[in-house]
């Protein structure tokens, strides 16, 4: 199938493209109280290989001058939907340079085009938008003609905590081989949709695992996954309350750091799962591998809102952001998004 349009192209995005989508990466950025410029490191597109099995990239560029103004695509994932191990197709985002923001006028045929090239390799599609992106919320969130439904599933909440000294655990906390911590995980799994089906899913299998124990029981798994080589967070400026936060000493107040302006964030990702979702294991599992990662800006971890290990960060120090999942589909009679909220959605945040 071809992109039908008097203005632009809409093409597969190749390695020859690595300069182009650069510079896209770099012309915006997350507004807000912290304003950040996320970019996926020197190979765009093995970056968002490794978050999935298959990646749709593509590159809007105008006919005129052939000029690269916009990108867009979706990573392929197997997920679990009630047990069942379904390929879900995680949406990106479009973004366009600043220049070309109100002159994209053919939104709903991008969109359309990008379902049609991935609707057979893909059973159900999900998105997330941050909640300070308004104008995203407005655009999505609105039912308009020719346009996908973004369908609410939950929100998800990101926590950024500083790495150092908690206070002691009684239950003792030990390096776990993979396949211990793989056979946790899948049976632990089977309560969750949208999950991995499996810690050997892309490049999650190359985490750091950890395990929580009480008399040599397995009672929950936790890994570090360090992506700044191909995923950075650059910090471009600070307002509000943030631009005074940012100059006190917040390690010394157990809050996370805050890196330097127009400096790429020192950080790694953090997942954890136990036993029956108790707070508790949750809270000590969480404290002891910041005390056992080396120091860093800070460690993040996610947890949709619906989460009953939220609970713990209730007593950790921290500094957290929103966004909005959705379920999305062309398909005004999809019944997958109740589906998918018959049981406690799980994402890890080292992939959104």
């Amino acid at each position: 199938m071809s992109f039908q349009n008097k203005k632009f192209t809409l093409t597969r995005a190749e390695k020859k493209d690595t300069a182009d989508i650069e510079k896209i990466m770099k012309s915006g950025s997350f507004s807000g109280g912290i304003e950040i410029q996320y970019l996926r490191g020197d190979d765009p597109l093995a970056s968002f290989e490794k978050e999935g099995t298959e990646s749709y990239i593509y590159i809007l560029r105008e006919k005129e001058h052939g000029e690269a103004v916009g990108m867009g695509g979706c990573i392929v994932r197997p997920a679990l939907v009630n047990g069942k191990i379904k390929r879900a197709g995680y949406l990106t985002g479009l973004k366009v340079i600043p220049e070309y923001q109100r002159r994209v006028m053919c939104i709903p045929e991008i969109y359309r085009f990008l379902y049609e090239e991935t609707k057979n390799y893909i059973d159900f599609y999900y998105s997330s938008i941050l909640e300070e992106n308004t104008a995203a919320l407005l655009l999505l969130e609105k039912r308009h003609k020719n346009m996908p439904e973004y369908r609410f599933l939950d929100s998800y909440i990101v926590y950024f905590c500083k790495t150092g000294n908690f206070k002691k655990t009684n239950f003792q906390i030990a390096r776990c081989d993979f396949s211990q911590a793989e056979e946790f995980y899948i049976k632990e799994a089977e309560k969750y949709n949208l999950i991995y089906p499996s810690l050997n899913s892309n490049d999650l299998k190359n985490g750091e695992f950890y395990g929580i124990y009480e008399n040599s029981q397995l009672l929950g798994i936790g890994y570090f996954l360090n992506q700044q080589d191909y995923k950075n967070y650059v910090i471009k400026s600070y307002s509000g309350i943030y631009k005074y936060i940012s100059k006190l000493p917040t390690r010394l107040l157990k809050y996370p750091s805050f890196p330097k302006e127009n400096h790429s964030a020192d950080y790694t990702s953090m997942g954890i799962m136990v036993k029956d979702n108790n707070v508790e294991l949750g809270y000590e599992l969480i404290t002891q591998l910041l005390k056992i990662s080396p120091k860093r800006d800070f460690v993040m971890l996610g947890l949709l809102e619906k989460d009953p290990l939220n609970k713990a960060f209730s007593r950790i120090k921290n500094i957290k952001y929103r966004s909005r999942i959705y379920h999305v589909t062309w398909d005004k009679e999809d019944k997958t998004t109740d589906e998918l909220k018959e049981a406690l959605l799980k994402l890890e945040v080292a992939f959104l």
